[in-house]
C-alpha cells in the first residue's frame, strides 16, 4: 500500500488551519480543486472519513486531526532539514516558536541567544506548562519553557533550575514579618490563586489536600501579574516559584514549613528536534545560563549559611 503523500500531509495541515479549501489553496499556492481532490482520494485510498462540512467550514474528525498532529512532526523535520541545508553552521537566518510558562526565568537568556544570533526571528509566548507541553506535542511551539515535579518522558527534558514554591504578602501584611509560615496557618487564610491550570497552584494545591488544609480563595485568576498587583493591594497571600519575583519591594516572600513545596523549571521539546540547528543552539546557551544559576544559588546559600553561624 502507498504512504501518505507529502502533499496531502501539507494539505492537511492547511485545511485544518484555515478550515476552507479555497483559502487552504491560497494559503499552499495551488489550486482548490486540487487540495479538495488530494483529501477525497487519501480518504477513498484507505477508506477513512478524515473531514466534513459544517455550513462554509470544513472542519477536520478525530482522525483527521490526529492525521495534521503526526504530519506537523514530517514537517516540522522536513523544515528543520531545509535549515540545515540553508542557513550554514552559523545560523544567520532561521525562526524558533518559544512557550514559557514564566518570563522571568528567561531574562538573561533570550538576550544571550539574540546576541549569539542576530538572524534568528524568535516568536514567544506565555502559558500554562500542562498546555505548553501539549503544543509541543502537537509541535505548535518549538521549546517550551515550564515548571514540572519530573521530566516528562515523552520529550527531551533539560533542567534549567529547582525551585522553591514560596509564599508572598504585601509589606503591610500581618505576616510580613514572619521568617516562615506553617502550612496549617494557610487554613481559611484569605489567598489569591492563579488558575487550577497552574502548575505552581497545582503542586501547591496537592501538598495543602494531603494535609486537609484549605485557603479561603477569594479571588482565581489567569495572569501572574494581576496577581501580583492584587496582593501588593493587600489582598491575601499568593504563591510562586522563589526566583518568579523579580525586584518589588512591595512583596515580602516567606517560606512554607511542613511540607515540600519543590518543583523544576525544564526546557523541552520532542526527542527528535532536539538536534535540529536553531532549537539546539537555544538549548545549548539554556543550559550554560542553567548551570551558572545553579552556581550562584549555590554561592548564595552557602553565605547565608555563614552569616547564620
Amino acid at each position: 500500500m502507498d504512504h501518505i503523500s507529502l502533499p496531502q500531509i501539507r494539505v492537511l495541515d492547511a485545511v485544518a488551519r484555515e478550515k476552507n479549501f479555497s483559502r487552504a489553496a491560497t494559503h499552499l499556492g495551488i489550486s482548490q480543486p486540487a487540495v479538495s481532490t488530494q483529501l477525497r482520494d487519501l480518504q477513498k485510498r484507505y477508506g477513512i472519513n478524515i473531514y466534513f462540512r459544517r455550513g462554509n467550514k470544513i472542519l477536520l474528525t478525530e482522525l483527521g486531526m490526529d492525521l495534521v498532529n503526526a504530519g506537523r512532526k514530517v514537517l516540522g523535520l522536513l523544515d528543520g532539514m531545509d535549515n540545515l541545508i540553508k542557513e550554514t553552521t552559523q545560523l544567520k537566518t532561521g525562526k524558533i516558536h518559544i512557550g514559557l510558562s514564566c518570563h522571568y526565568f528567561v531574562q538573561q537568556l533570550l538576550p544571550k541567544f539574540i546576541e549569539a544570533y542576530p538572524g534568528i526571528k524568535i516568536k514567544a509566548g506565555i502559558g500554562h506548562s500542562g498546555k505548553l507541553k501539549d503544543d509541543v506535542l502537537s509541535c505548535k511551539v518549538d521549546v517550551a519553557g515550564i515548571t514540572a515535579v519530573e521530566p516528562d518522558p515523552r520529550l527531551y527534558n533539560l533542567k534549567f533550575s529547582e525551585q522553591r514554591i514560596l509564599l508572598f504578602v504585601s509589606t503591610r501584611h500581618p505576616w510580613a514579618g514572619r521568617p516562615a509560615i506553617n502550612i496549617a496557618q494557610l487554613n481559611n487564610e484569605k489567598m489569591v490563586a492563579l488558575s487550577n491550570e497552574s502548575m505552581t497552584r497545582r503542586i501547591f494545591d496537592r501538598n495543602l489536600d494531603g494535609k486537609g488544609i484549605k485557603p479561603d480563595i477569594v479571588l482565581e485568576l489567569d495572569n501572574w501579574e494581576t496577581m501580583k498587583e492584587t496582593v501588593a493591594a493587600g489582598v491575601g497571600f499568593g504563591i510562586a516559584l522563589e526566583d518568579e519575583f523579580g525586584s518589588d519591594d512591595r512583596l515580602v516572600k516567606i517560606p512554607i514549613l511542613g511540607a515540600l513545596f519543590n518543583a523544576n523549571q525544564y526546557f523541552v521539546c520532542l526527542p527528535e528536534y532536539r538536534d535540529l540547528n536553531v532549537i539546539s543552539a537555544f538549548l545549548d546557551i539554556a543550559g550554560k545560563e542553567g548551570e551558572k544559576n545553579r552556581i550562584l544559588r549555590a554561592c548564595l546559600k552557602h553565605e547565608l549559611q555563614g552569616e547564620k553561624k
